[in-house]
């Protein structure tokens, strides 16, 4: 009786601590900091400097929308890349923040977003539509743009949830010769990805993952969506042959586990450099 006693306070202390550090753990913000080397980047002195972010999930977002904003302004991107999970599916979008969060974003720096799953399957996904549309914010589904930061000519591809690339038609239209960025939500294609964009330079954006939800040390992350238990892709960057790189933000709000353990939420900035630098 005295084991099953000890037993069961122990496991109210575990569960109880564990709790306590998945709130703070959700309001808390890490910076993660990457550079890439290109020889499409022509200008020498110059570079790009991308911000990511994921999975903000509104209302689920703990992370303070202004010390959120401030830490995006504060790194001076040129461009901000949002991948997808914007808002939770449960969201009610007459009383969301994120029409003012978008308004917020596009002033520090131009914006590209791409759908994941939430919106997808958000009941108010027209109204969705409606709000991105009509910020400064630019929404790519399954498209590009060709466009110049920094006097450097990139493209830009955006994926609309479970799209792994673009019409035949679309794709002969871009230029190989550019470096291309590709949003995407679902990191676990990036195979695909690498198979549909094989004839470029090509640094993919992805979030989903939730950085595994909880991570182990030595282990990585538990679980993630789609991926199951002890996720391959999770968190930072990864770096493939022929010049292929995915980046996966840990994102900064929750799925419907509310808890995030060795995981806080994450943005990523990205500098792309000439490559004798």
């Amino acid at each position: 009786m005295k084991i099953i006693k000890s037993l069961s306070i122990l496991t109210l202390l575990v569960g109880s601590t564990l709790f306590i550090e998945g709130y703070r753990e959700n309001r808390q913000l890490e910076k993660e900091f990457f550079t890439i080397k290109s020889s499409k980047i022509k200008q020498s002195n110059q570079k790009i400097r991308i911000a990511h972010l994921s999975d903000t999930q509104f209302p689920r977002l703990r992370v303070p929308t202004k010390k959120l904003l401030a830490a995006i302004s504060n790194e001076k991107p040129d461009v901000i890349f949002f991948t997808g999970d914007t808002i939770d599916r449960t969201e009610q979008l007459d009383d969301s923040n994120l029409r003012f969060f978008l308004d917020q974003l596009t002033k520090i720096a131009p914006t590209f977003i791409v759908t994941g799953n939430h919106e997808e399957t958000n009941t108010e996904y027209q109204k969705w539509l409606d709000i991105v549309k009509q910020s400064k914010a630019v929404l790519l589904e399954n498209d590009f743009v060709e466009t110049t930061i920094n006097q450097q000519t990139i493209n830009i591809v955006g994926l609309s949830n479970r799209k792994t690339k673009l019409s035949n038609n679309k794709a002969a239209q871009l230029n190989t010769e550019l470096e291309t960025f590709i949003l995407a939500h679902h990191p676990e294609d990036i195979e695909s990805y690498i198979q549909h964009f094989d004839k470029m330079n090509v640094s993919v954006f992805s979030g989903h993952a939730h950085g595994g939800q909880i991570i182990l040390p030595g282990l990585g992350g538990l679980y993630s969506p789609d991926q199951g238990f002890l996720p391959q892709y999770t968190d930072g960057h990864y770096e493939f042959d022929n010049n292929k790189h995915l980046f996966v933000s840990r994102g900064l709000a929750n799925s419907s586990f509310p808890s995030r353990i060795n995981n806080y939420p994450h943005l990523i900035f990205v500098d792309i450099e000439n490559k004798t630098n």
